[in-house]
């Protein structure tokens, strides 16, 4: 149990019960003249405490849970903010999302983002899949230095014209090279 401070010289203690189990609930004055409930344990140690002026209520615990038999429901008029020192995961059936001081996992049958803008920045990034499928209206990629695809097989597939330009450009097979066009034109 945590050690925590008793009621001060300074504050008045206006009212107190006891339980058989000896644990206590006091309601008592701070320094300022605003109204403190506590929950004690029998040892003394601070349980709950809640102060009506500020509206806010602190539970002081080595472990808290909460359970519902149908729905829980956590909301804020600002933020609801979720700090812990090892780690957080939240599940729900087979889905998890797991946060610990330098890995966030997520895993589910699917996840889905919705956003008007998604900016991602890391050292590297790998993507494992058995298909990747990826559409847009218009593609940009920018590269400072190496661009490299290998596969199998490559196609690239234009509706009408696929254009390849650089300073100098090196086309090479290691066997047959097959150019196919009602013209074609070497200039």
């Amino acid at each position: 149990m945590h050690a925590v401070e008793r009621a001060r010289p300074d504050e008045h203690v206006s009212c107190t019960a006891r339980v058989p189990s000896g644990a206590t609930l006091e309601e008592r004055r701070d320094r300022d003249g605003g109204a403190v409930v506590e929950l004690r344990a029998p040892d003394g140690g601070l349980l709950v405490e809640y102060r009506p002026a500020e509206g806010t209520c602190r539970i002081h615990a080595r472990a808290v849970q909460l359970r519902a038999e149908d729905d829980l429901s956590l909301s804020a008029g600002r933020r609801v903010q979720i700090e812990a020192a090892e780690g957080i995961e939240l599940r729900s059936g087979e889905s998890t999302v797991t946060i610990d001081a330098r890995r966030l996992a997520q895993r589910a049958e699917t996840i889905e983002t919705e956003a008007s803008r998604i900016v991602q920045r890391a050292a590297e990034i790998e993507t494992h899949a058995r298909q990747l499928f990826e559409r847009a209206r218009e593609s940009f990629r920018e590269i400072e230095e190496l661009a490299q695809t290998k596969a199998g097989r490559l196609r690239l597939v234009a509706e009408e014209t696929v254009r390849v330009l650089g300073r100098q450009t090196f086309i090479k097979a290691r066997e047959d090279m097959k150019l196919r066009g009602q013209r074609i034109y070497l200039e």
